[in-house]
């Protein structure tokens, strides 16, 4: 499973979702959830020694695993999701600043594949953000939210079905974006 990690961690980062040590990516296991080191960035994974399994409850393994393994354990106890990435995609952390409570897609594609895009407040490894992605994804309506200023999170059968929304959340983010600043350049005139 580490192999597929890190095959999706490089394709993140080649299509420039994550940067540096940024974004997560995890897969349920029987025992738990199976997550990248802290410090690992995710187009350097290269053995089985850069990711580490924890279980559903908070452990000293902890201590070696990502920062984001907190939130990741609250989606995989609340939802049937088998894996989540987190990814920093800029134009849809752009959106998540500018629009109030979701990112409606404009695009042809975004709306019938995402729908809205909820966007959660809450920082990084807090309570807020963990229960806010919790009631977000745990009705089974959503496949992916932004955490404000922050970065998305997809959840899925697989990591291909995770990095699809991820993929989709940025693309429709991005023309959405770009709509807006010729649509506000139009009025100008």
């Amino acid at each position: 499973m580490w192999r597929d990690i890190a095959y999706w961690g490089k394709k993140l980062a080649a299509s420039g979702l994550v940067s540096s040590r940024f974004g997560n990516i995890s897969v349920r296991t029987e025992r738990g959830l199976l997550i990248k080191k802290t410090g690992v960035m995710l187009d350097s994974i290269e053995s089985a020694g850069d990711v580490i399994e924890v279980g559903m409850e908070p452990s000293p393994a902890d201590r070696e695993a990502s920062s984001e393994t907190s939130s990741h354990r609250a989606i995989y106890r609340a939802t049937d999701a088998m894996a989540i990435i987190h990814a920093h995609p800029q134009f849809a952390i752009v959106e998540s600043l500018l629009c109030e409570g979701e990112i409606r897609p404009l695009d042809s594609e975004g709306l019938p594949f995402l729908g809205t895009i909820p966007i959660v407040d809450g920082d990084s490894g807090s309570r807020e953000l963990y229960d806010n992605l919790i009631s977000v994804f745990s009705p089974g309506k959503y496949r992916g939210v932004v955490n404000r200023g922050h970065g998305s999170f997809a959840i899925g059968p697989d990591l291909k079905d995770c990095f699809n929304t991820t993929t989709m959340i940025e693309h429709s983010s991005k023309v959405k974006y770009f709509y807006d600043m010729a649509s506000r350049g139009k009025n100008e005139k």
